[in-house]
C-alpha cells in the first residue's frame, strides 16, 4: 500500500478487523509529519515521538490510543534502553521505534499465520507488540540472576579481590535499575490495559492482556528479589572487606608487640649509663639475647594461638 492510500483506506468503510499497520524506525520530521496527516494524529502525541526520550505511558486522543513502551538491549556489556511509541486506531495500528534495533517482523509473520486471532483487529497487534517486548526483558533478568550467582562465588572465594567484586556489583546493580525503569511502568500500563474501554478491546482479547500482566508482574517480582540480593551481596562483600583489613589490623598489632619486647630490651641495656645492674656481668649479653628471645617466642605463642599472627 502506498503511502498516500492510508488515509484513503481510513476514510472508506471497513469491515471489523481489518486494519493497516505501519512500522518505522527512527524516522524524519518529515516522515512522521506524513504520517500524522494520513492517520490523522494528535500533534501533541507526534511532538512526543520526534522529540523520543518519554516516559513509558498510555494516554488517549480522541479514538487513538497513544503509548511509549521502554525496550531493553544488550550491546555488548551495555544495555541500551529504548522505546517503542504505538498508536492503535479502530482500524490502523503505527508503530514508531527509537534505539531499539530489533523489530517487530517476526511477530507479524506470527500474526499472519494465525488469521483467526488478526481477525480482531488491532488490538490483536497490540497484545503481540506489548507481549513481545515483555517476552525479551525474560532473558535479560535471566541474565542478571546469573551475573549475581557469579559474583556472589566470587564473594566467597578468598582468593579474589573483593574491591573487584564491588566495582562488578555496582555495574550489576545499574544493569538491574535500567531494567526496572522499563519493566515497573509496564505493571501499570498492562493493569489498565486490561480494564480500558476502547473499540479495539474485544472481550476475546481480555484474557491475552490478562496473560501479559501476569508475565510482566513475573518479572517485576523477580527484579525486586534480584535487588534485595544484590543489596545483601553488596553488604556481605563490604563486611568481608572490613573483616579482611582487620585481620590485616590484627596481624600488624601482633608482630609489632612482639618485636617491641627485643626493641625494649635492647633500648635499656643500649642505654650508656656507668652503674647499671648486669652491665659488668659476664653472662648478661647472653642474658639480654635469652629474654628478647623467650618473650617474643611467648607472645607469638600467644597470639598464634588467638590467630592474631
Amino acid at each position: 500500500m502506498e503511502i498516500e492510500a492510508i488515509s484513503n483506506f481510513l476514510d472508506t468503510a471497513q469491515p471489523a478487523g481489518a486494519f493497516v499497520w505501519v512500522a518505522l524506525f527512527e524516522p524524519t520530521a518529515e516522515a512522521l509529519e506524513k504520517m500524522q496527516e494520513e492517520f490523522n494524529l494528535h500533534e501533541l502525541a507526534i511532538e512526543d515521538t520526534n522529540r523520543g526520550s518519554q516516559r513509558p505511558k498510555i494516554e488517549e486522543y480522541g479514538s487513538t490510543l497513544f503509548l511509549v513502551l521502554h525496550t531493553i538491549e544488550q550491546h555488548g556489556d551495555d544495555f541500551v534502553d529504548g522505546e517503542i511509541h504505538i498508536y492503535c486506531g479502530e482500524h490502523f495500528v503505527l508503530t514508531v521505534r527509537h534505539r531499539a534495533e530489533t523489530g517487530f517482523k517476526a511477530l507479524r509473520i506470527e500474526l499472519e499465520h494465525d488469521p483467526q486471532f488478526l481477525a480482531l483487529g488491532p488490538g490483536a497487534a497490540l497484545h503481540g507488540l506489548i507481549d513481545t517486548v515483555v517476552d525479551r526483558l525474560f532473558p535479560e533478568v535471566d541474565g542478571l540472576e546469573d551475573r549475581l550467582d557469579k559474583l556472589e562465588e566470587t564473594i566467597f572465594d578468598a582468593r579474589n579481590d573483593k574491591r573487584i567484586a564491588a566495582e562488578a556489583l555496582y555495574e550489576l546493580k545499574r544493569d538491574t535499575m535500567c531494567v526496572r525503569r522499563a519493566v515497573t511502568p509496564l505493571v501499570e500500563i498492562c493493569s489498565r490495559l486490561l480494564t480500558h474501554k476502547h473499540p479495539i478491546f474485544r472481550e476475546e482479547l481480555r484474557p491475552y492482556f490478562r496473560d501479559v500482566l501476569d508475565h510482566v508482574t513475573r518479572i517485576h517480582e523477580s527484579l525486586d528479589n534480584l535487588r534485595d540480593m544484590e543489596n545483601g551481596a553488596t553488604q556481605t562483600n563490604l563486611s568481608l572487606i572490613t573483616l579482611a583489613e582487620s585481620e590485616v589490623t590484627k596481624k600488624l598489632a601482633g608482630w609489632g608487640a612482639i618485636l617491641m619486647v627485643p626493641t625494649i630490651v635492647g633500648a635499656i641495656y643500649g642505654m650508656n649509663f656507668k652503674h647499671m645492674p648486669e652491665l659488668e656481668w659476664v653472662f648478661g649479653y647472653a642474658f639480654a639475647l635469652g629474654l628478647m628471645v623467650v618473650a617474643s617466642v611467648a607472645l607469638w605463642a600467644f597470639f598464634r594461638k588467638i590467630k592474631w599472627v
